[in-house]
């Protein structure tokens, strides 16, 4: 993680990095979630959340106060292996690493779906009042969370087109969010200067701290919605309880397996090992013919099995890749 990079997510609470996933990558992608019936639902329900299970909710067919419902019984790793490539994907691990530590686990994972005109999703989450599932710390030279969103743009998302809010900053706030504030729908001149938008690409990825206060603005793009969401905490962590929500046996590299392993600490092995953490460094500083960063290759080194608990002595990590970091 860049220095700038390291620097905007501590200031704001996210960062968007560009051109993560290539055309290819996102036509997969947007063909897995065709095959899901995503865009057939969205013709009777403007606005999905889909990826929770269904005994999550008494009612599934309920819909919550910002006009989203819930698709029971369908767990976006299972669509296909396009989005079960998103796991572990080898541009985003050095991200993770930095926000999270060396041995962080994915959470769970949904994908969220507009189409024409939405209500707004409400602003939640802040560092006030403190929540330790939901925290953002600085301490002793590092950030610490306990849990990031990473988001894959599948459409454009314009500047005006709605999606993804947040209140910069306030994964740092001393106060809560003021009672007082309109909702996302009527914001008058003052809290609308305060609400940032953010706009991405296809292929795009957005990285946030659970910690920042954020919510979705009513989409109105001309086009759908697509986004997926994976959701990474620190190894020893967990939020759901039927994480990682997936329910297919599917065979899963050395690294997707050590990202997938249940919450535990002791002798947890890094997502990345050394070496592949100087493969990284190395790939992102060598500019390609095209003047872009050659992107790092797909791991797939030996590691433990999911759900394996193994003995592994943790790789320490030089102190002048921490600095990187």
């Amino acid at each position: 993680m860049r220095k700038e990079e390291r620097y905007l997510f501590d200031l704001n609470g996210y960062i968007v990095i560009r051109d993560v996933l290539t055309p290819e990558e996102v036509r997969a992608l947007r063909s897995e979630v065709r095959t899901a019936g995503i865009e057939e639902a969205l013709d009777t329900q403007k606005y999905l959340h889909v990826g929770i299970p269904r005994e999550y909710q008494a009612d599934p067919e309920w819909t919550g106060q910002d006009g989203f419902r819930y698709l029971p019984d369908s767990f976006i790793l299972d669509w296909g292996p396009a989005i079960r490539s998103l796991v572990a994907h080898a541009k985003l691990a050095v991200y993770l690493t930095a926000m999270l530590g060396p041995d962080y686990r994915l959470d769970h994972s949904y994908g969220v779906f507009s189409r024409g005109r939405t209500s707004p999703h409400v602003l939640h989450n802040g560092a006030t009042p403190f929540n330790p599932t939901e925290m953002y710390l600085y301490r002793d030279g590092k950030m610490h969370n306990s849990m990031v969103v990473v988001q894959f743009a599948l459409t454009e998302v314009g500047p005006d087109d709605g999606g993804f809010c947040c209140l910069p900053g306030s994964h740092k706030a001393n106060f809560r969010l003021p009672s007082g504030m309109p909702p996302l729908d009527a914001l008058d001149n003052e809290w609308n200067t305060h609400v940032r938008r953010v706009a991405m690409r296809p292929g795009d990825v957005l990285i946030f701290t659970e910690a920042v206060t954020h919510g979705a603005m009513a989409w109105q793009g001309e086009e759908d919605r697509m986004a997926l969401l994976f959701k990474y905490c620190q190894g020893a962590l967990q939020w759901e309880k039927r994480s990682p929500l997936v329910s297919g046996e599917y065979s899963w590299n050395p690294t997707e397996s050590r990202v997938l392993t249940g919450p535990y600490t002791g002798g947890r092995p890094p997502v990345l090992a050394e070496d592949e953490v100087v493969r990284d460094l190395a790939c992102r500083d060598r500019p390609a013919a095209s003047g872009r960063p050659v992107p790092a290759e797909r791991m797939a080194l030996p590691g433990p099995g999911l759900g394996v608990v193994a003995t592994i002595h943790v790789l320490l990590i030089p102190e002048w890749i921490a600095r990187w970091w």
